[in-house]
């Protein structure tokens, strides 16, 4: 969200949808997320909304809202003390102070250049309170647009992330926060850090999808105008459909276009980028923001929609899988249409074939056989121990389980009163993993966690995107 890039450029139109639903939240006072897979354009879009204050100002011209959206890039956090978090936000104030009265100004530069310096959290804390006043006497609406929060809850002390609750709850007429992550609050390595502030990231997400057919013509003009010879528009068109719309995707198919002077027949493009090494990387980060559930059933889709399917296998896909299929449509990666369903980028489903990237599924019990399944597979050949600590975590997925609590739950009373090491647990759990990870050495269904006086294992059933 940095200053530096020309916002000017961007049109009033820019993301209207998601534009839209903001407009709605900040009428209400909602705090909420904006979550979006890798390559949708999260931060360009955050960043629009700080340094496009006029865009949003004519949304909520009718209800004479005023209005002061504070980016604060939590990409460019030095360290993860309370202070320097603190100094950020003051930051973020003063690089946009231009948007403000000369009065207001004057405070947020004081503010910032006396305390850009201080080590002491509740100094600046307090600074930051004053100035909340200032606008609070204005009888302005103060919106801090975190960019990456998710990171910085990874990182930063429980009780920093705690103060901002506080923080909202004593401007609650005032202040209200948009969080920008690349995935679910519950997708965090331990969601309870953020107290009550889960609530808030977890009621209200705005998903970021990829670009609408306005904004994506916008962006290829943007990206080819240096070009010596015109696009025409049956390329453009092409741009689009191999694409889906994608911001990153699209501007990697641009610079091919701008750097191969000898271009293939438009209906060979597809086969030349899939080879572009540019493309291959922005491909397998939209696939790492999926859970492995949605993998695999977006696979099916690729795998459907290549068979021309005209059974009723449609229909059981969506009967089964709707939720699943839901979210894929809200993430922007698959639609349905008159067929059945399609994905919406050409090149990610043939990435998809290419690569056989099927995705593993949820893991889930059969509960009239007894038998665990990993999307349509049974999962065999599991020692005792394996398949009793398995049962145990999908009793209680997500949740954070001590190494004690897993030996006392998931093995034999006999076998505990001769004791059980930390090495045997961890040997079930190596075992198991070579059965249902993917890649065993990176897991995404069954992770560490390390706490004090000792760590543990949680299990996400659908296998959580890495």
């Amino acid at each position: 969200m940095g200053t530096n890039r020309s916002w000017a450029q961007y049109p009033p139109t820019y993301r209207a949808h998601e534009m839209s639903l903001l407009a709605d939240w900040i009428l209400s006072g909602t705090s909420g997320s904006v979550a979006g897979l890798p390559g949708v354009g999260k931060s360009n879009f955050l960043g629009f909304l700080c340094h496009r204050p006029e865009v949003m100002q004519a949304l909520l011209a009718a209800h004479q809202i005023n209005l002061a959206l504070i980016p604060i890039d939590l990409n460019n956090l030095p360290d993860e003390t309370a202070a320097t978090f603190y100094r950020v936000i003051l930051r973020g104030f003063y690089e946009i102070q231009a948007h403000f009265d000369h009065t207001l100004q004057q405070v947020i530069t004081a503010a910032y250049q006396e305390n850009k310096a201080i080590q002491d959290p509740f100094v600046v804390q307090s600074t930051l309170r004053e100035l909340l006043g200032h606008f609070q006497g204005q009888k302005m609406r103060v919106g801090f647009v975190f960019d990456r929060f998710d990171d910085f809850c990874e990182a930063a002390p429980p009780q920093t992330v705690s103060a901002l609750r506080g923080l909202r709850d004593s401007f609650k007429d005032t202040l209200f926060y948009l969080m920008g992550m690349r995935q679910e609050a519950a997708y965090l390595s331990d969601p309870s850090t953020l107290g009550e502030l889960y609530e808030i990231l977890d009621a209200h997400v705005c998903w970021l999808e990829p670009m609408n057919e306005d904004d994506a013509r916008w962006l290829v003009a943007r990206e080819i105008h240096l070009a010596t010879s015109p696009l025409l528009e049956p390329d453009i068109d092409t741009f689009l459909k191999l694409s889906g719309g994608v911001p990153s995707l699209l501007k990697a198919i641009c610079h091919w276009w701008l750097a191969t002077p000898d271009k293939p027949a438009p209906e060979k493009w597809g086969d030349v980028l899939l080879a572009n090494p540019s493309l291959d990387y922005r491909l397998q980060e939209i696939l790492a923001g999926l859970s492995q559930e949605e993998l695999f059933i977006l696979s099916e889709v690729e795998r459907l929609a290549h068979q021309n399917e005209k059974t009723g296998s449609w229909p059981k896909l969506e009967q089964q899988y709707h939720q699943v299929l839901d979210h894929l449509v809200i993430k922007g990666v698959c639609q349905p249409n008159k067929r059945g369903w399609s994905i919406t980028s050409e090149l990610l489903a043939s990435y998809l074939a290419m690569t056989k990237g099927r995705g593993r599924g949820r893991i889930w019990l059969d509960k009239d056989t007894e038998e665990l399944y990993q999307g349509q597979r049974r999962i065999e050949d599991l020692a005792p121990l394996e398949r009793e600590l398995l049962q145990f975590l999908l009793r209680y997925p997500r949740l954070r389980h001590t190494k004690t609590d897993l030996i006392v739950n998931a093995w034999p009373d006999e076998l505990r009163k001769m004791g059980v090491t930390d090495d045997s647990l961890y040997q079930v759990i190596a075992g198991l993993r070579k059965k249902i990870e993917p890649i065993p050495a990176r897991p995404c269904y069954i992770l560490n966690w390390r706490g004090k006086p000792e760590g543990g294992y949680q299990l996400f059933p659908e296998g959580r995107p890495t």
